[in-house]
């Protein structure tokens, strides 16, 4: 296998593995707040009509509870569309989150962290309750789920190349040598260049000791074709022309 495919898949399986803790760990966080108070913790009660001033923070969630019966609204003084209150109408999650002896009517979301006053106008008792998202986990959770879409993305790069990055090793043929008995042994590959040739009994195996060049010098031939020169150094000596 190429060493680049070594390495590929390497990376491809360490970020896998690493991407699934992160979001194992994360994700565990993240929801474990959401599993063990579903309905958060309680930040404020009172009687309306009242206010509360307080602090809100962004990845907070604050549900807000009315007493059973009682008709009680709701509003964030000197909000706007992006820190308000939202009744759960709109978001249609009236049936998520109850509580006893209370009716949940939505929740309190803010773009802007501070301090803000919530009017309360009507007669019952209200509650708000606080739900902090665990940034840290979520974080996690959403790097580790990054982490796994780019593994597989190497690991698929690595199959690519397990099938298109090929070693340089030498090609090696094996050759078939007749024994005396009439039996056929392979006896080692084609000599390359730089090798050395495989040794028999302390000698050189004979199908290698009378291998011919790879190419024969070019024999020249006569000015006409189908020419017979004749022998050089064969006995005969040219006539003698004298003046």
């Amino acid at each position: 296998m190429h060493i680049m495919t070594k390495i590929t898949l390497g990376v491809g399986a360490l970020m896998l593995v690493g991407s699934i803790i992160a979001m194992v760990l994360g994700g565990g966080s993240f929801f474990n707040d959401f599993t063990e108070n579903p309905n958060g913790t309680e930040k404020w009660s009172g009687t309306s009509p009242t206010t509360y001033e307080g602090d809100f923070e962004l990845m907070g969630i604050y549900y807000v509870f009315v007493e059973d019966g009682a008709t009680v609204d709701i509003e964030l003084v000197g909000g706007d569309s992006d820190n308000r209150f939202i009744p759960c109408e709109e978001k249609r999650d009236c049936d998520f989150y109850d509580w006893a002896g209370y009716t949940y009517v939505g929740d309190i979301s803010v773009m802007t962290e501070g301090t803000w006053e919530v009017a309360f106008t009507g007669n019952g008792d209200v509650m708000i309750r606080e739900q902090v998202i665990d940034l840290g986990g979520m974080m996690a959770m959403g790097f580790g789920f990054w982490g796994i879409c780019c593994s597989i993305c190497v690991l698929g790069l690595g199959i690519i190349f397990i099938f298109t990055l090929k070693d340089n090793k030498a090609q090696q043929g094996v050759m078939m040598v007749q024994q005396a008995d009439g039996t056929i042994q392979p006896v080692g590959g084609i000599q390359q260049p730089g090798v050395a040739a495989p040794m028999v009994g302390g000698a050189v195996h004979p199908a290698f000791a009378n291998q011919q060049p790879a190419s024969q010098p070019v024999q020249q031939q006569g000015t006409q074709q189908g020419q017979i020169l004749p022998p050089v150094g064969g006995g005969q000596q040219p006539p003698n022309q004298g003046f």
